[in-house]
């Protein structure tokens, strides 16, 4: 009995304290964030809250029945000053594959950030102002979440085409990185400038054969092509239409090869995405997965414990809602959107369009659960149509002066390779060449910012991050005592064969239910930037198509402040933000809180 007295009075006097320091009284909750180490003389953050979901039991290889659990992490800010009595709900996801919200969080729009010496401190502008704001670490195995037990992986599972490579070259590489790579937040890859020039000029010399030598269906192909590289167009999606086309008008029984590589045969040359292997027609599909390359089997969403692809993540977001909603019933009426960035570009629209089914089978009466008033998805420097964009990256670079001609073709080469083995159904081999692309850009480049090129061969900080958030007061009062924030590599690993893979089909599905939806591009974002976003956008088909197609671009203000342009028609909005890279939201915090009040329509 004394010991319970003690334990409610020191528990009293601790809530009177942190009420001294907020002025105001705090009504206990069991995830509620306290004790966070702020900078001296710093006001802390009203309230948060913050923990874990179990949204996954698995049976690992070996183990008891059910004894794998994959937990995703969040951290909920309520409104600081809301301008309405119930602010929208925004739920904020980083992109990777394998990315930590807390990036967001800590260096974009979240309404705190980090010093070196892993002390707290308040952001002065921050979406958490005005709205609620989520942030979830996900899939399982990103940042604070966790799968249990975590992937057993080495540097040659992370790069397969390593073993490829002379033992000479490899046997440094792999003596740096030891042992299963958990330990190691980033990777160097072990690919030379002259392994990746082969891999370009291989793809050249099957395009320069003697005519002779050419398969028929090939020859128009192969001019097609090199026309387009000696041309430097930006039209890009027009020239690889055209070889599609030209291969496509012949009579072909199956896959045609092009030396080594497999060129696509097309069988529906008015697929606006260019996507043949394992994809159908909306108007064929059986379910809205199979328009990006699903099966209807679900029996592989998830491996080990990891997800493989983006009906798996929906999943388990859709469990996390539905049980962080059970625990905050008020939220469950606000509106809600979902907000990402880069890989975002997959996780949104899939998130979004397993949500939807969701709701329509809850609307049926054949689910259970709670509808999720979704709203909108907006996205920002995303990777959508990788097929597509991988093939702007030759003409950007040349353009902006990293590239000289002849370093822009070797670009398109390992490009188009990409691109074709991700249309041919090898994603994996696609995911491959498209990182030895950005291995040769950082050869060549110097190893410039490809997220910001205003940014020359200087790198973001994370870091600090790692160490602030793994400091002792900071897990506890995080209410991750037991689970470390850091890297899982298998997050990659599993996803490595989603990477190529297209969620394009997706956002016509998501606009024509009626879901608003805005791509945000940073103007000098070399990786997911206008110029490939564009290239996919212009492809897409909906019943808003004309209004957005007709829409002038307009110029974007801010006052008298020029932020941006932006298109807005058919409830999709295409926005560019002026002097900034793939994180806008950290480089241009105004210009974004503009952006993000016009879309929920709080202006």
């Amino acid at each position: 009995m004394h010991f319970t007295v003690l334990f409610w009075a020191v528990l009293l006097l601790y809530e009177g304290l942190v009420s001294n320091v907020l002025g105001e009284h705090i009504d206990f909750k069991e995830d509620r964030v306290l004790g966070l180490p702020y900078r001296y003389g710093e006001q802390p953050v009203h309230e948060s809250y913050s923990g874990h979901i179990t949204v996954r039991t698995w049976t690992p290889p070996g183990a008891l029945p059910d004894s794998g659990q994959a937990k995703l992490f969040y951290w909920y800010f309520p409104a600081i000053a809301p301008k309405i009595e119930k602010p929208p709900l925004l739920l904020w996801l980083q992109g990777g594959p394998g990315s930590s919200s807390m990036i967001g969080l800590f260096t974009e729009m979240g309404p705190l950030e980090l010093t070196d010496d892993g002390e707290f401190f308040r952001r002065n502008v921050t979406w958490a102002n005005e709205y609620d704001l989520l942030f979830v670490d996900q899939p399982a195995g990103t940042g604070f979440s966790s799968v249990s037990p975590p992937a057993n992986l080495t540097v040659d599972d992370l790069y397969p085409l390593a073993r490829r490579l002379p033992e000479n070259v490899t046997s440094a590489w792999r003596a740096k990185y030891p042992g299963r790579v958990d330990k190691y937040a980033m990777i160097e890859s072990p690919m030379s400038k002259e392994f990746i020039v082969a891999e370009a000029q291989d793809m050249l010399y099957n395009m320069t054969l003697p005519v002779s030598q050419w398969p028929a269906h090939i020859r128009p192909f192969v001019r097609k092509f090199m026309d387009g590289l000696s041309a430097r167009s930006s039209k890009i999606a027009n020239i690889l239409r055209a070889q599609w086309e030209a291969v496509g008008s012949t009579s072909l029984d199956g896959q045609a090869t092009f030396g080594e590589l497999l060129v696509p045969s097309v069988d529906n040359i008015a697929d606006p995405f260019l996507v043949n292997n394992g994809y159908r027609p909306r108007a064929q599909a059986k379910s809205i997965w199979e328009t990006i390359g699903l099966s209807n089997d679900e029996n592989d969403d998830f491996v080990n414990g990891y997800a493989t692809n983006m009906r798996g993540v929906g999943k388990d977001m859709w469990t996390f809602l539905q049980r962080f909603f059970a625990r905050r019933p008020e939220l469950q009426s606000r509106a809600f959107y979902i907000m990402s960035e880069s890989y975002g570009g997959k996780y949104a629209p899939g998130i979004a369009t397993y949500i939807e089914h969701k709701n329509e089978e809850l609307a049926k009466g054949v689910a259970d659960g709670q509808i999720i008033k979704l709203q909108g998805v907006l996205i920002g420097n995303s990777l959508v149509h990788p097929p597509l964009q991988v093939l702007a990256h030759g003409g950007i670079g040349f353009a902006w002066g990293l590239f000289d001609a002849d370093q822009a073709d070797t670009v398109d080469l390992l490009a188009f390779k990409a691109a074709s083995y991700a249309l041919t159904g090898d994603l994996e081999m696609g995911n491959e060449m498209r990182l030895m692309l950005f291995d040769y850009y950082r050869n060549v480049t110097g190893d410039v910012n490809s997220y910001d090129i205003r940014l020359r061969n200087h790198k973001y900080k994370r870091t600090y991050l790692d160490r602030g958030l793994n400091q002792q007061a900071v897990r506890r009062a995080l209410h991750s005592e037991n689970i470390p924030y850091s890297h899982d590599w298998g997050v990659y690993y599993y996803l490595a064969k989603d990477i190529m893979r297209t969620t394009a089909p997706l956002f016509p599905y998501l606009l024509e239910r009626g879901l608003q939806m805005q791509l945000v591009q940073g103007q000098f974002d070399f990786r997911d930037g206008v110029a490939g976003n564009t290239l996919w956008i212009n492809e897409a088909q909906w019943d808003g198509k004309k209004a957005f197609a007709e829409a002038d671009r307009q110029q974007w203000l801010l006052g008298k402040e020029l932020l941006g342009y932006a298109r807005c028609g058919g409830r999709l909005t295409h926005r560019v933000v002026l002097n900034a890279g793939h994180m806008a939201p950290g480089d241009q915090p105004k210009a974004c809180q503009d952006m993000v009040d016009l879309f929920v329509g709080l202006l």
